[in-house]
């Protein structure tokens, strides 16, 4: 048995965002039939030092408190261990925060919709749980967090012991840093960091990670960032990164998007030179692209949610039938 990542929500910085302070309460399905946990507190995108208060953990008539504690910038914080009831179906964390700086939108896959005091869940990052499975990240932008492709994919998975968890971030570039201000402080990085440091930070949050699922560089398509040759080299980075912490990979191609107020054809011609290139150089890639496109350049019209670049439901269930379980358990 060994600690391992069992959920995650990526952070972003968001002091423009969210109020300074208030309780939050976040209610999740259960991850998994566990006896015992551990909550993972981050200050990754925060300027100043947060403090966490008043920090419960609740399963049916069972309820956890536990010590105060304070959250550097850039730490990773990990608590004691936590004795759960295995079979509750629902769990509860209720805390305090203040210099809400770094955190997420309740908007998850595994967490119930409730009346809140802030709009953003600062401090906590993940959770772990002593289990013999292990944790599969999956990096990407808004096409990756709306879940519509990981939430099947992870019920699926969870039923073999293994912990797909969401890292995605709407916005978020391959290339750079990127936020809707005019500050270029991380505390203010709404869209994130670039994808190399998002992956890096990730795995010092993370425990177990066996896999990372890259799905990223549509925002620097649309916006007109990109090149064949700057995806390249990020991409090769972040490779190379996996290959240093003895971690496996799976690329993805870029979905289409013609017909997005943001698409034209000289950037289809380049998202097909792009995919065309990976295609070339990963044999187990994941043809995203191929699952969704209807008319060349243009989602299906029965996948499109109707920006004609973000996927629906019904895409996101095609997408986590044809990507293949044997591959994630590495068979």
């Amino acid at each position: 048995m060994t600690w391992t990542t069992i959920w995650s929500h990526a952070q972003r910085g968001i002091a423009h965002r969210s109020i300074s302070a208030g309780r939050i309460q976040l209610t999740l399905r259960q991850i998994a039939p566990v006896e015992k946990i551990r909550l993972v507190f981050a200050n990754e995108y925060g300027a100043h030092e947060q403090q966490i208060q008043n920090l419960s953990f609740k399963t049916n008539d069972k309820c956890q408190m536990l010590p105060d504690f304070s959250i550097a910038p850039n730490e990773v914080f990990k608590t004691a261990p936590i004795f759960i009831d295995r079979e509750a179906k629902k769990w509860q964390i209720v805390f305090q925060a203040d210099e809400s700086e770094s955190g997420f939108s309740y908007s998850d896959a595994d967490i119930f919709a409730e009346n809140r005091e802030t709009d953003f869940c600062s401090g906590l990052t993940a959770i772990e749980a002593e289990t013999s499975g292990e944790c599969i990240v999956a990096l990407g932008d808004s096409l990756t967090e709306g879940a519509t492709w990981t939430a099947p994919l992870q019920r699926k998975l969870r039923k073999q012991n293994l912990y797909l968890v969401n890292q995605g971030i709407n916005g978020s570039c391959l290339l750079k840093s990127s936020t809707d201000t005019a500050s270029k402080d991380s505390q203010n990085l709404f869209y994130g960091y670039n994808a190399l440091q998002r992956l890096e930070n990730c795995l010092n949050s993370h425990s177990n990670v066996r896999k990372v699922i890259v799905s990223i560089g549509i925002n620097d398509l649309i916006n007109d960032e990109l090149t064949l040759e700057s995806f390249q080299t990020e991409i090769k980075k972040i490779t190379q990164f996996c290959e240093r912490q003895n971690i496996a990979y799976q690329m993805c191609t870029l979905t289409p998007c013609l017909g997005n107020s943001s698409m034209n054809e000289t950037k289809e011609k380049l998202r097909k030179e792009i995919n065309e290139w990976l295609a070339k150089n990963y044999d187990d890639l994941w043809d995203f692209a191929d699952i969704v496109e209807g008319a060349p350049g243009y989602l299906k019209m029965n996948f499109d949610s109707g920006d004609h670049l973000h996927f629906n439901a019904i895409a996101g269930l095609a997408i986590a039938r044809q990507i293949s379980s044997d591959f994630v358990k590495g068979e």
